[in-house]
């Protein structure tokens, strides 16, 4: 497997803060966040988007990425670059990670208590 694809598949452990903070964690992957991966001398470059261009959890974000994917670089961490031209939005999200926020949405709704009819 060539190390981008590798890199792809740590960035899969990688959850989005933002859908943390919703209380549905889906990672950066299916959340389409990922725009590249690609080799770059002896190690990687990564191209990300945002959820949100004010993003406030950059810092865990980046952190999470240099954990899972610098030990497949033999500790060197990768080169990210935000794609601050990129306006990201729910389309961009896989299937998957679409029906994860549809059912976790069902189940928090189910919590609500039910309406009252004005009868």
């Amino acid at each position: 497997m060539a190390v981008e694809e590798r890199v792809l598949e740590a960035l899969r452990e990688v959850v989005d803060p933002c859908s943390v903070a919703a209380a549905t964690p889906i990672d950066i992957v299916e959340m389409g966040l990922v725009e590249a991966v690609e080799r770059d001398g002896d190690g990687v470059a990564i191209r990300l988007s945002l959820t949100t261009p004010s993003c406030m959890m950059l810092g865990q974000l980046l952190e999470q990425i240099d954990r899972h994917v610098s030990p497949l670089l033999g500790g060197r961490r990768p080169k990210v670059a935000l794609d601050d031209g990129m306006t990201w939005t729910p389309e961009r999200m896989t299937g998957r990670a679409r029906e994860i926020r549809e059912a976790r949405r069902e189940v928090l709704l189910s919590l609500l208590p039910p309406k009252r009819s004005n009868g």
